[in-house]
């Protein structure tokens, strides 16, 4: 929980020092600054259905047609038969997709309030 809340105030302290900096209109700013919370939404969006498997068949299939392309060595494949059965790599790997898709979360969520918030208090 302690590393979310950093996220959240490593953001909007990352677009308030923009702001401060003067590194553009407000107005630009928040067009940025929602473009860049859109893009890790949508990003964050993708690894969560792959991480569902609902794109598993097709993935499976591009995997099959691959294989009859390109022949693999026996070794190629005893190191993927001992990475599948790897508990603790398959453990890392899972957590470190989790964080990274609710880091991604937290970021666009943040980044897309701070753009209504300075739309909001801009003024013409």
């Amino acid at each position: 929980m302690k590393w979310k809340m950093g996220l959240v105030m490593m953001t909007v302290s990352g677009w308030v020092a923009a702001i401060g900096l003067k590194l553009g209109s407000r107005a630009d700013l928040a067009d940025a600054a929602f473009l860049i919370g859109l893009c890790l939404l949508i990003l964050g969006v993708s690894a969560m259905i792959s991480k569902t498997g609902f794109l598993a068949p097709a993935v499976e299939g591009f995997k099959i047609i691959g294989e009859r392309m390109i022949r693999r060595s026996r070794s190629m494949e005893r190191t993927d038969e001992l990475i599948k059965k790897d508990h603790d790599f398959q453990a890392f790997k899972s957590t470190l997709s989790t964080r990274i898709t609710q880091g991604t979360f937290i970021m666009g969520a943040c980044s897309i309030l701070i753009s209504v918030g300075i739309l909001i208090t801009h003024r013409v």
